[in-house]
C-alpha cells in the first residue's frame, strides 16, 4: 500500500486569519457561540468508543442521544451514574429525558443507539468493566422496555475479561445487527442479532495480537447500513506502546484490508483470528511532518462516504515518545490532529492543527477530539485549546469548524465557540441529510472519567430554517404573574441585594427595562414560580429564549420552560452570552460588576388564532453537586426577560394584513452578526415606497443589490448569502423615499 504524504508543517505557511474586533464581541465577552446553542442534557458526558452516541430518526423527526451523569454536576448524588437517553423533538426543539439505568459514574458507560427497521429505538450500554453483560432497552414510541442483557458467561467457553463499550450497526443485506465490545481476551468481540435486537447471540472475535497489556487495541466503527462495516484501530492503549493506526472492513462475513485484499474469510471462525499487522496501516508511529515526529497515535473519528472515500481524524504526541504507564502524570506532551483520507487507492494524511496538552492528568493521550461530517466529506470539527488559524493559546478547549476545497490539502477554520469559560470537548455529528447538520459536544469541567461537571449541548443547522432577529420582551409586573394568575409581588424596587425571604426581589440599576427579578443574592432561597406572557404581531412559528444574567466566575442559573410542568434547569455553563446585533433593538448586555446577559433556548411555539404564549420561570439555588443544599450569591437567579424570533423559510416575509402596520421607518441590525455565510436583514416601512437595499465593502464598492422595487407598508426580512466573499466588515444601506440608513455587519469565515 503506497502512502502519499502532503507536506504540511505544524504551523501552516498559509492559513485564514479570522479577525474579531472588540466592538464585535466586547472586551470581556465570554461564552460566544456561532449558532443557536441548545442544551440537551444538563448533566452528562460520553467517552468516544461507543457509537453511535446519537442518531437522527429522519422519518419521525427525532434526535436520540445518550450520556452518563455525575454527582459533581446538576442533581448531585441522585444523578450519579445515571445512564440517560434524550429524545429531542426536532419540530418543537424540545428534549425528553429518560433514565436507562443507574450504575457507577463513568463516561465509558454512555449508551450507543440504533434505529431499528421497524422504527423502534435500541439503546445498549455496559458498565465500565461490566461483569459480564451487554445491557439493552427498546423504545417503542411511548416507553422504554425493561432492561435485558446478553450474558457473556453463557458464551461457549465463557469469557476471561470484563465488558466495555457498545457499537451497534445494522446491515440490511444480511438483516443482521452487530454489537462490537471489548470483551473476551481483552480484544474486540461482537455479538449478533437476527431479530433487530430483541435477542442476541455470540458472534466472534474480530482481531487479536500477542500483547499482554491492558487491552488489545481501541476501535472506531462506521457502517453503511447495507453491507459493510469499516473500522480503524490501534495495537493497544497509547500509554502502553508506540501505537499506529490501522484500517479494515467487514463485508459478507469476511474481513478485508483497505484495498480489498482478504484478511479473514470467516469472521465467526475463531481458529484463525487476524492481528493488526494483517491490516492496512493508515498512520504510523514515528511519522515525521515538517520538523516534528509524531508518536503514540489514537483515533478520534472514522467515516466512509457515498463516493467510497474514507476519512479519519487521528491524534498523536508531538516529539514525545516516553510513557511511564498509568497514571501517566510524569509526562504532558503536546498533541496534533491529523486528517487521513483514503481515495480508493491509497491513504494520505494532512496536518490539521494543534490538539493541546493532555486533557486529563493521569492520561497523557486524552485530548478534546474531533468529528467528521457524515454528509459532507469537506467538513469536520475539532476541539482544541490552540486556535488553528494562528496557533494562539485559547485557555480552554474550543470547537472549530474546518472546511476544505481541495480534498484535505488545506483547511479554512471558523470558530463555533469562542471565549468560553469551560472546555468544549468530544464533538460528534450524527448522520442526517444534506440539508441538516447537528453538531453535539460536551461542555464543562472534566475532573476524571468518574467525576465531571458537564452538559450535552449543540447546534442545529438547517437550510430549511431562517429566522429573523430576536425581539426582546422585558419581564415586569405588566406581563408577569404567579402561576395562579395572581399579580407579581416582589420586594423592592431598590438597588440592593434582596433579603433572604423566599420572595423575588426587583433590583434596579441592572438589566433591560432598568431592573431584574432576583433570588438567592445573599443566601439560598426558593422563590415561587413565575409566568411571563408574550404577545406577537402575526401567526407563525417562533423560537423562544429566556434571558438571565450571570457572572462567568460563579454559577448563576435559571429554571425555565414553555410549560410549567416541563421546565428545565439552565446554568451559565451550558448557555451562551447574548451578543450585540442579535436583537432588533439595542439591549444592555453587560454591567460593571462582571455580569453579562445570557440566554437559554427553550424551544419553538406555533401560534395561529391566539398570538400569545407563556414562559414559565423559577429560581434554582441548589448547590451544584448536591441534591437540596440551597446556596446564595454563587447560585443566584437574575431573570431579565424573554426573546423570540420568527422562523420561516421565505426570503421576504410580510406581516399579516390584519396586524398593525409599522408607525415608523426602521432598519434593524442584521441577524446573526457576526455571521458565517448567511444573514438576515430586517426593516420596517410605514408606507408604500420605492426601496433599494445594497451591500458594500469597506472601500465603499457595491457588492450586491438585494432589493430594488416598490414595496407596500410592512415588516420585511431579507436573506443574504455571502458566498465566497472574504471575512471582514461590510455595510448595508437602505434608501426608501426620503429615508436612508446604513449599518455595519461582520462576516466571519
Amino acid at each position: 500500500m503506497i502512502l502519499k504524504f502532503r507536506q504540511k508543517g505544524l504551523l501552516p505557511a498559509t492559513c485564514v486569519i479570522l479577525l474579531i474586533t472588540i466592538s464585535a464581541f466586547g472586551q470581556n465577552a465570554r461564552d460566544q457561540v456561532n449558532g443557536n446553542l441548545i442544551q440537551f442534557n444538563d448533566n452528562g458526558l460520553w467517552c468516544w468508543f461507543q457509537d453511535e452516541r446519537a442518531v437522527v430518526d429522519m422519518e419521525n423527526g427525532k434526535l436520540i442521544l445518550g450520556s452518563d451523569a455525575s454527582q459533581s454536576g446538576a442533581g448531585g448524588s441522585a444523578r450519579n451514574g445515571a445512564i440517560e437517553a434524550v429524545i429531542f423533538d426536532i419540530e418543537t426543539r424540545t428534549p425528553q429525558q429518560y433514565r436507562l439505568a443507574k450504575k457507577g459514574c463513568d463516561d465509558h458507560n454512555a449508551p450507543g443507539f440504533i434505529i431499528r427497521p421497524d422504527g423502534k429505538y435500541l439503546a445498549m450500554y455496559s458498565e465500565h468493566y461490566d461483569y459480564y453483560k451487554n445491557r439493552y432497552r427498546i423504545f417503542d414510541g411511548s416507553a422504554w422496555s425493561p432492561e435485558q442483557a446478553y450474558d457473556w458467561t453463557k458464551r461457549p467457553g465463557g469469557t476471561d475479561y470484563t465488558i466495555a463499550y457498545n457499537n451497534i450497526y445494522y446491515l440490511s443485506a444480511e438483516n443482521r445487527m452487530y454489537n462490537f465490545s471489548r470483551a473476551n481476551h481483552r480484544s474486540p468481540n461482537f455479538i449478533v442479532s437476527d431479530d433487530w435486537g430483541d435477542t442476541w447471540s455470540w458472534g466472534g472475535q474480530l482481531t487479536t495480537n500477542s500483547s499482554n497489556s491492558y487491552n488489545k487495541g481501541y476501535y472506531k466503527y462506521w457502517g453503511n447500513g447495507v453491507d459493510r462495516i469499516d473500522f480503524i484501530f490501534t495495537e493497544q492503549h497509547p500509554r502502553d506502546t508506540l501505537t499506529s493506526i490501522y484500517h479494515g472492513y467487514i463485508l459478507g462475513g469476511k474481513i478485508y484490508k483497505s484495498d480489498g485484499v482478504l484478511v479473514d474469510d470467516d469472521i465467526y471462525d475463531e481458529t484463525d483470528i487476524p492481528a493488526y499487522w494483517d491490516f492496512t496501516k493508515v498512520f504510523g508511529n514515528g511519522t515525521i511532518i515538517g520538523a516534528d515526529t509524531l508518536y503514540r497515535c489514537w483515533q478520534a473519528d472514522l467515516m466512509r462516504y457515498a463516493d467510497g472515500s474514507i476519512a479519519a481524524i487521528v491524534t498523536a504526541r508531538v516529539n514525545q515518545s516516553l510513557s511511564y504507564g498509568y497514571p501517566d502524570n510524569r509526562v504532558n506532551p503536546e498533541h496534533a490532529f491529523i486528517y487521513c483520507r483514503y481515495d480508493g487507492n491509497s491513504w494520505s494524511y494532512t496536518y490539521l492543527g494543534k490538539a493541546g496538552l493532555k486533557f486529563y492528568s493521569p492520561e497523557a493521550d486524552y485530548v478534546g477530539l474531533g468529528a467528521l461530517c457524515p454528509n459532507d466529506p469537506n467538513t469536520l470539527y475539532i476541539s482544541t485549546p490552540d486556535d488553528p488559524r494562528d496557533n494562539s493559546d485559547l485557555g480552554v478547549r474550543e470547537i472549530f469548524k474546518g472546511v476544505t476545497t481541495d480534498q484535505g490539502e488545506s483547511w479554512n477554520w471558523t470558530p463555533i465557540t469562542q471565549n468560553s469559560v469551560r472546555d468544549n470537548v468530544r464533538p460528534i455529528v450524527p448522520l442526517w441529510d444534506e440539508n441538516n447538520v447537528v453538531l453535539l459536544w460536551c461542555r464543562g469541567t472534566y475532573i476524571t472519567a468518574q467525576s465531571f461537571d458537564a452538559a450535552i449541548v449543540g447546534i442545529i443547522e438547517s437550510t430549511a430554517d431562517s429566522t429573523g432577529p430576536m425581539h426582546y420582551v422585558d419581564a415586569n409586573a405588566t406581563n408577569t404573574t404567579f402561576p395562579t394568575g395572581a399579580p407579581l409581588a416582589s420586594t423592592g424596587p431598590d438597588a440592593n441585594a434582596g433579603p433572604a425571604d423566599n420572595q423575588w426581589h426587583e433590583r434596579t440599576g441592572f438589566g433591560n427595562g432598568g431592573s431584574v427579578l432576583t433570588s438567592s443574592e445573599i443566601s439560598g432561597e426558593n422563590a415561587p414560580g413565575l409566568n411571563t406572557q408574550v404577545t406577537v404581531s402575526e401567526a407563525g412559528i417562533y423560537d423562544v429564549w429566556v434571558n438571565f444574567w450571570a457572572n462567568p466566575d460563579a454559577d448563576w442559573r435559571i429554571k425555565a420552560g414553555l410549560l410549567a410542568g416541563e421546565m428545565r434547569f439552565f446554568r451559565q455553563m451550558a448557555c451562551k452570552q447574548v451578543t450585540d446585533g442579535e436583537h432588533d433593538t439595542t439591549l444592555v448586555l453587560s454591567s460593571g460588576s462582571n455580569t453579562f446577559l445570557y440566554q437559554a433556548y427553550l424551544g419553538r411555539v406555533q401560534l395561529s388564532d391566539y398570538l400569545t404564549f407563556e414562559v414559565s420561570v423559577d429560581d434554582e439555588a441548589i448547590r451544584t453537586g448536591s441534591q437540596s443544599s440551597l446556596v446564595g450569591d454563587i447560585a443566584r437567579t437574575w431573570y431579565d426577560g424573554v426573546s423570540y424570533a420568527r422562523v420561516g423559510g421565505e426570503t421576504i416575509v410580510n406581516i399579516d394584513d390584519k396586524a398593525p402596520l409599522p408607525l415608523d421607518f426602521r432598519l434593524s441590525q442584521n441577524y446573526p452578526n457576526p455571521f458565517n455565510a448567511s444573514t438576515t436583514i430586517a426593516f420596517n416601512l410605514p408606507m408604500e415606497l420605492q426601496v433599494t437595499l445594497t451591500v458594500s465593502n469597506l472601500l465603499g464598492q457595491a457588492i450586491t443589490t438585494l432589493v430594488n422595487e416598490k414595496m407596500v407598508a410592512g415588516e420585511y426580512h431579507i436573506g443574504w448569502e455571502a458566498g465566497d466573499l472574504p471575512s471582514g466588515v461590510y455595510f448595508y444601506q437602505i434608501n426608501a423615499g426620503e429615508y436612508s440608513q446604513t449599518r455595519k455587519m461582520m462576516l466571519l469565515k
